[in-house]
């Protein structure tokens, strides 16, 4: 007779759909307003004949709307507490006889 798992605590349960879905817009606009900064930046430099500086702002403003989408969009992490889909234990129903192959 398999015994039961431990049960889950609430410490260990993971963040609210409402509460991730606003770390990652918070993420998504802080990286936007990075991006506006680069683009205003990479303009005074230019004004001011710094157009190495400049560039790289420029290329910086370009860049960071894709980063700001990958980042924002990147699910929540696992912690170390929480297992994966390979190490949790398999069930079956009691009365079951069937076995079961993976």
């Amino acid at each position: 007779m398999a015994s039961n798992p431990p049960p889950l605590l609430v410490t260990t349960a993971g963040k609210s759909a409402r509460e991730e879905r606003r770390e990652r817009e918070r993420r998504y606009l802080l990286t936007m307003g990075l991006r506006v900064l680069c683009f205003i930046a990479a303009i005074v430099l230019f004004a001011a004949g710094l157009r190495l500086a400049g560039a790289v702002a420029a290329a910086a403003s370009l860049i960071l709307p894709w980063v700001a989408v990958v980042v924002a969009n990147a699910g929540p992490g696992r912690t170390a507490s929480q297992p994966t889909l390979y190490e949790r234990e398999s069930r079956e129903l009691p009365g079951s006889d069937q076995t079961r192959t993976r």
